[in-house]
């Protein structure tokens, strides 16, 4: 499991890195065509929008696995040992049950939406719509390696 989710995070950092670098370079792009130029490209905005989109939720995928969402652990450092580990082991299950619904959801916007044209592009609506299921596969795959990562290493502590 570990080998996946090492591949996977990856993954998703390239295609991070792809995705910025593109932003960035687009961005420029559309700001010297605007303001020098005077001929603005149209069709740049929704595509950055999207691609916007797309970091998002390839960064919550990734934040899922280096453990970056924000939490309040307060409460929860005063907790018994034992009350702490089960209550990571119900979070991660929350977010890999999370995860799988946006996979199955994700993936009937997908169908839901490929007859529809994006804003002044000639592709479908199904392209922006990609990334919810493969974001949750991506969460998914980080929360049950932390499950099974807090589930192996615990689990004789918890039957002392």
């Amino acid at each position: 499991m570990e080998r996946l989710d090492a591949f996977a995070a990856r993954l998703e950092r390239w295609m991070l890195i792809v995705l910025l670098t593109v932003m960035v370079v687009l961005g420029l792009l559309q700001i010297i065509s605007r303001f020098v130029i005077k001929a603005p490209i149209m069709w740049s905005e929704a595509l950055l929008m999207y691609m916007f989109v797309w970091f998002s939720f390839l960064g919550a995928g990734l934040a899922v696995r280096e453990l970056s969402h924000f939490e309040v652990e307060i409460f929860v450092v005063r907790l018994p040992q034992k009350i702490q580990k089960l209550l990571s082991l119900a979070v991660y299950a929350m977010i890999f049950a999370f995860a799988l619904f946006m996979i199955w959801k994700g993936l009937f916007l997908v169908k839901l939406n490929q007859r529809q044209l994006m804003a002044m592009m000639p592709f479908t609506m199904s392209g922006p719509y990609v990334i919810l299921p493969l974001s949750g596969t991506f969460m998914a795959i980080h929360s049950l390696n932390h499950l099974t990562g807090l589930f192996s290493r615990h689990h004789s502590e918890w039957r002392d």
